[in-house]
């Protein structure tokens, strides 16, 4: 009898705790204030607003990035579920497909959740910016791109590499180009051991921004792409909390403690 594998469960929420780098700015911005009291000097006090305010900004996209990451595979397990009861009523089919507002919703919450990954990721560039003594773009692609070198933007560059980029890609194909496809459906592929996988397609080269020019492999998949891009941003959060740690016991954290707010701000 065939088998529908299960979904894999979305990584575990944060209840209690905040992302790492969170955690590290507040306990510089504790040990920056105390510092401050103890010498009644009010200087820093610009940066210990910034460091309260902008890593809150930060946690709360974060947070919905991962609010979208549970609802992208809670609408998976359903449309599993469907399609299970398709296999069991019709088990010599050709074709197991579904296309109606659950599998749109798994594809819009695709679409914001890479949205949410996508400023996470500028405002990791903002909180960054002020280990440098010059005023640094609150924009991770402009940030990467400039002069700077050494600490936590090595750290950036690196991710952006890797990982970023082709994100980046995604999302601006899909919020200011097109959808993956006018007609969105989840399927069931067979594997090797001869059960079904659940899957919801994505197109290999975003950058063509354009339906007719999509290509698509079995390789990349939607769930699993969007667990990868989890876990990259989980793992870059703990990377840049460490660097600015280190810089900030190296006294090279931060550099600039004025004019950190109304960064990009669009005159008219």
């Amino acid at each position: 009898m065939a088998v529908v594998n299960p979904i894999p469960e979305a990584p575990p929420r944060r209840e209690l705790t905040s992302p790492d780098v969170v955690r590290v700015l507040d306990r510089i911005r504790r040990e920056v204030e105390d510092a401050d009291l103890r010498d009644g000097s009010d200087e820093r006090a610009e940066f210990c607003w910034f460091a309260r305010e902008y890593p809150r900004c930060y946690r709360f996209h974060l947070d919905g990035a991962d609010f979208r990451l549970e609802s992208i595979r809670d609408g998976y397990e359903s449309v599993r579920l469907e399609l299970a009861n398709s296999v069991s009523a019709s088990p010599g089919g050709f074709e197991y497909a579904i296309a109606n507002q659950n599998v749109q919703r798994i594809y819009w919450d695709f679409e914001s959740f890479l949205s949410e990954v996508n400023v996470s990721l500028d405002l990791l560039a903002r909180i960054v910016g002020v280990g440098y003594r010059d005023h640094t773009s609150p924009n991770l692609n402009k940030l990467c791109k400039s002069q700077l070198v050494g600490g936590p933007v090595e750290v950036l560059r690196s991710a952006r590499s890797r990982w970023v980029l082709r994100m980046k890609a995604y999302r601006d194909c899909f919020i200011h180009y097109t959808p993956v496809d006018t007609l969105l459906m989840l399927q069931l592929l067979q594997s090797q051991d001869g059960n079904f996988d659940v899957r919801g397609k994505l197109p290999v080269n975003p950058n063509v921004r354009d339906i007719l020019g999509f290509r698509y492999s079995r390789r990349v998949e939607l769930l699993k792409y969007a667990f990868t891009v989890h876990r990259h941003m989980t793992a870059l959060d703990r990377a840049i909390a460490r660097e600015i740690w280190r810089s900030y016991r190296c006294g090279e954290y931060p550099r600039r403690t004025t004019r950190l707010f109304f960064l990009g701000a669009r005159g008219r």
